[in-house]
Parts: structure tokens; sequence; C-alpha cells
């Protein structure tokens, strides 16, 4: 587990938030009554209870002297808010924190590694959110992040990622090696088939002086090399001219030109049906890697959905998500929430 974590955050309660998680990152095994002890009560002085956590199923218990439930108003309460503790326990965070006590908490927190490295105010109806930086060993793990809730706005979650390490530059290196080699042994093929159409049309020629009958051969081994060629060059054309179909931030719905792309997908596999393809999903590094990965398997079933909608057998298509761990541009976010299509046979 890591020693630091930094907190980039915007506004103050979710940056407190992503506080909670930092301590969650370094101290995995916490109970609630620890977890209120490194957290003393008083450290809020809009907490409307004796503790900054509570039981989530505990929460209904804060009421107002109308009778009217406070927890939705002072309390982090969504599903994706909500602290997970190791034992499988939810826990509900106090939302509500003032500058002062805000200060207060981010000095506390200093005794247990934690430092907020920056929190930016928020106008209108902006996002706010926070991010996590640690390094536990071997790579940056995400931190838990939330989303809308209460009279906060809605989170901006980011996921910090190490560079990629030297074994996955020589796995990428290796595979884009074992490419190459499947189309040098392609084009090997080809000229071997080519090789023998032109012995066999030789034989058929000599043939044919003798007995005219004799060239039929030559004319079936013929459509092999074309057929062949087709192939190959369908390989190529859906994995570089057809890897296009994009998606909306957080949505798998897709867009008109990426339809269009699919149309062009599903006209070439008619004219070879013997090409079967896997779609794999991928998404941004926005939001939690559950609903990152979620989201890329129902993009990936969107595209396949629709390409048998346009009359492509069900069974030439294979989907798989990959969530946000491939992502092509870790500059534009926008480019990472994509379809790929990998021809398997």
């Amino acid at each position: 587990m890591p020693n630091t974590v930094k907190v980039y955050g915007k506004a103050q309660s979710r940056t407190a938030l992503g506080i909670a998680n930092a301590y969650l990152v370094i101290n995995p095994d916490v109970t609630l009554e620890e977890l209120n002890k490194a957290f003393p009560g008083d450290l809020n002085s809009a907490n409307r209870c004796d503790t900054i956590f509570v039981d989530v199923n505990d929460a209904g218990k804060f009421v107002t002297t109308e009778g009217k439930s406070t927890y939705e108003m002072f309390f982090f309460e969504k599903e994706d808010e909500l602290l997970t503790l190791k034992n499988g326990q939810k826990v509900a965070m106090q939302q509500l924190w003032q500058k002062e006590d805000f200060d207060k908490l981010v000095e506390w927190v200093k005794q247990y590694n934690i430092e907020v490295v920056e929190c930016k105010p928020i106008e209108g109806f902006q996002k706010g959110g926070f991010t996590l930086e640690y390094d536990p060993d071997p790579k940056v793990v995400a931190a838990p992040v939330a989303a809308e809730g209460g009279a906060e706005t809605q989170q901006d979650a980011k996921t910090k990622e190490e560079p990629k390490a030297e074994p996955k530059k020589e796995e990428q290196k290796t595979e884009e090696k074992k490419k190459r080699l499947w189309w040098l042994l392609l084009l090997i093929l080809l000229l071997i088939i080519i090789l023998i159409i032109l012995l066999m049309r030789g034989c058929g020629c000599t043939r044919q002086q003798q007995q005219p009958v004799a060239a039929e051969p030559a004319q079936v081994v013929e459509p092999v090399a074309a057929d062949t060629v087709t192939a190959a060059d369908t390989v190529e054309a859906i994995q570089k001219d057809f890897n296009a179909a994009q998606f909306e931030a957080a949505k798998a719905t897709l867009t008109e030109s990426s339809k269009l792309v699919l149309k062009d997908l599903a006209a070439m596999l008619e004219k070879h049906p013997s090409v079967k393809l896997r779609i794999v999903g991928h998404a941004s590094s926005d939001g939690t890697a559950a609903f990152n990965q979620k989201l890329s398997e129902d993009r990936a079933k969107v595209a396949a959905d629709y390409l048998i909608s346009l009359g492509i057998a069900a069974d030439r298509i294979q989907t798989e998500g990959k969530g946000s761990s491939e992502p092509i541009d870790k500059e534009n976010r926008e480019r990472n929430r994509r379809t790929e299509f990998i021809v398997v046979e």
C-alpha cells in the first residue's frame, strides 16, 4: 500500500470526500469505529451527529424538526459516493464543509501522509470532483470516485495512470513482429499458390495438344488464389479503416457517423461470408473502473447488434469490453471512446 497519497480536488466537499478515500487507500483494513476515531466529529462544525461517518443504513435516523430526512442534505448518499470498507460495510460521509472546517481537515490529515495539493473552486453548474495520486507498486491504482449528489454538482473524476512499463512495450514489439511475420507467411503462401497455378497451366497446355479436355484442373485452382488475396485485403481494410465507431461521453449510443462506418463494414462482410469478427469496446478514463468496464461491453454489443440488424449473422460476431485499460490517446479522451474490429477467422 502507498505511504503517501496526494489529493487533487474541485469543490471543498468533494475534496473532503477525496481525503476520506485517500485514507482508505492507505488503511484498507479500517473499520467504521476506527475511521471515526481517525476523523473526530468536531472537525466539522456543521456536523448533525457525533461522527463524520455513519453506516448508510443508519442515515435515516437524522431528521429535521419537521420530520424530514436530512440524509440527502448532509451526507454523500449515492451508491458511487459511499465508502466501502473491507468487510463490505457501506459508509456515508458528511457532505457540508465550511472553509474553516475544510482547512482544519487538510491540516489534520497531514499526520496520515495525505497531502491536499489543490482544491479548485467551482462556479454555477461546473463539475466538482477529486483525483488521487499515489504509487503503491507496481502501478498507480485509481481511487474510488463519487458521482453527482446532494447540493453539490456532478464529480469529474479522472484516473491517473502510470506510464506503461518496459515489459509492456516489449510485449507490444513482440506482437508487432508476430503480425509482420503473419503477413510475410501469407505473402509466401500466395506466391506458392500462384506458382502452382502457373505450373498447372503449363501442364494443361501440354495436355491440350494431346487431349483437349485435360485443361480443366487448372481452372479449378485459379479462384483459390483470387479468394485468398481478397481475404487478406479484407483483414487489412477492417483493422485499418473501420476502427472508427465513436461514442459520446458515458454513453453507448452510436453516432450517425459511426452508423455509416458500420454500414460500410456490413457491406464488406456480406461480400466475404467466411470472415468473422471480434468487436472490442473501449472507454475513456472518466469514471470508475467498474463503470468503464460495463460501458465498454455495452458499446461492443451495440455495434454488434447494429451489424446484425443489417443482415450479418450473429454467429459471425464476438464482443468484448476492455474498459479504459487500452487508451490510444491519453491527451484526447474522445478518441478512446470507441470500438475496434478484429478479424478472428
